[in-house]
């Protein structure tokens, strides 16, 4: 009994320990449909790479000059921005429950996500109710009708606390909290006004500049709802025991993917999809739901660092990521991640993507060392192969997951002489030193070849980390 106290002490030190260094996962939301949320804050968070979750009452949705119409709603989804369901009308949907009105929250919230995915292709994944006041009853409709409840805890920044945002963050840290959903109804007063509104632009820019500085020191990091919502499963488990598979698959094998979706269901794992192309929207819409992500992988494979060299960074965004993106984007996938074809990058390409918007890239070369198993289909590399498990520079410290922007790659198939039990070695590593491993694979069968994954092998990793304690979890 003695040692089982100690322990559980010194866990609970290790996660209080955890808590006050860690970044804080903060969402950037927006309610009320309000026309500056299009005209104002949109643009300032573009600005800073940043995407916003903004949640629409749809009967406010064209009601007048001050809120939003349907074409801006669909301008907020084209430029990459979440969109969420705040109800049809705006009613406290607690009080309807009270007076036995299960039946109107239901419509409530079900005729307000439909309208939103009839007229913007955006198939909304969470409901933020009015006032904040939801129960038990309102996260079971929710999950009832395929949506997520947003978390209670809202902290609204407006006219009466615009100077206070870095003593909130430093109050929740310090009390071990690994989340902020930061709220904003008026963006300015001087313009539209809205609920309790920032006085005017410059006054919401200094609010934004400060959660900027905040994210420059390491103390949060700005990530769209989902991520927040998901990033804190990590952080809730117990450290610094606790490690990370950062699983992804590229380029279209999209009927193998969704063939493993049941696999990934069994062990509650998530991954992203680095797409080539546009089509199989029908595919991406399903991950999503899943709760997998979807990432770029170019309209047509270019290799990126060639091809900005020769061409220049306009042409190739032009050519390879822009028709990609307005694409998926306007089908109401939401993208911000980016896999390198053949992995090859540079700081310069880098750039370019972290500067529109990307929150984060995959590829190898510098700082990351030689991959510890090259492509080789005719064995003639083999004494360049290295156990994954000791390759150094492959494996991060968990906590750094969650802010690194670069993040390398080990690839699985028989072309690099994936060993198994290798890979099993290095999933152990993961979880007893609490570290986050990286890998990629392509397509999913049971008879992979080539730069495929064995479904068998998918398997083993994922039952072996839900042994382990490791959350198994894509690039996001």
């Amino acid at each position: 009994m003695k040692n089982t106290t100690n322990t559980t002490a010194l866990a609970l030190i290790a996660m209080t320990a955890f808590a006050e260094t860690a970044p804080l996962r903060v969402a950037l939301t927006f309610d009320d449909s309000l026309k500056d949320h299009l005209l104002i804050a949109a643009p300032m968070l573009e600005e800073r790479g940043w995407r916003g979750t903004f949640c629409i009452v749809t009967d406010w949705v064209g009601k007048d000059s001050k809120h939003l119409t349907w074409d801006d709603v669909r301008e907020l989804v084209r430029r990459g921005h979440e969109i969420a369901t705040h109800t049809k009308s705006h009613r406290n949907l607690v009080s309807l429950l009270d007076e036995g009105m299960e039946e109107e929250v239901r419509r409530e919230i079900a005729e307000s996500a439909d309208k939103i995915l009839a007229e913007t292709g955006f198939a909304p994944r969470f409901m933020f109710s009015p006032f904040t006041r939801q129960n038990e009853t309102t996260d079971r409709i929710c999950r009832e009708l395929g949506l997520r409840q947003a978390a209670g805890v809202r902290y609204n920044f407006g006219s009466n606390n615009c100077d206070r945002v870095a003593r909130k963050v430093a109050e929740l840290r310090g009390a071990g909290a690994v989340r902020a959903d930061i709220l904003t109804h008026g963006v300015s007063a001087a313009d539209n006004g809205g609920w309790c509104p920032f006085a005017d632009r410059e006054s919401f820019r200094k609010h934004l500049d400060a959660i900027a500085e905040l994210e420059r020191k390491g103390e949060l990091i700005v990530t769209d709802y989902d991520g927040m919502m998901s990033d804190c499963r990590l952080l809730a488990r117990e450290w610094p025991r606790h490690g990370v598979l950062s699983l992804s698959f590229d380029d279209a094998n999209f009927d193998q993917w969704e063939a493993a979706f049941p696999l990934f269901a069994k062990y509650d794992a998530r991954t992203t999809f680095f797409v080539i192309g546009t089509n199989r929207i029908d595919f991406m819409k399903k991950a999503l739901a899943a709760g997998h992500e979807i990432g770029l992988h170019g309209l047509r494979h270019r290799d990126a660092t060639p091809t900005v060299e020769e061409t220049g960074e306009d042409w190739f965004w032009n050519a390879d990521i822009a028709p990609q993106i307005n694409a998926l984007r306007a089908a109401g996938i939401p993208v911000r991640s980016y896999a390198y074809p053949n992995c090859r990058r540079t700081d310069r390409t880098d750039a370019l993507f972290f500067s529109r918007g990307f929150a984060r890239v995959r590829g190898l070369g510098t700082p990351f060392p030689p991959n510890p198993n090259p492509h080789d289909p005719k064995g003639e590399k083999l004494d360049k192969w290295r156990p994954v498990a000791t390759a150094e520079g492959y494996f991060l410290p968990a906590a750094d997951f969650l802010k690194a922007r670069l993040v390398p790659n080990v690839i699985m198939g028989e072309n690099y002489h994936t060993d198994i039990e290798d890979i099993m070695n290095a999933l152990k590593r993961a979880g007893e030193r609490g570290e986050a491993l990286f890998i990629v694979s392509h397509g999913i069968s049971r008879d992979a070849k080539g730069i495929s994954m064995k479904t068998e092998w998918l398997e083993r990793m994922l039952s072996s980390s839900a042994e382990l304690g490791i959350l198994v979890r894509g690039i996001r």
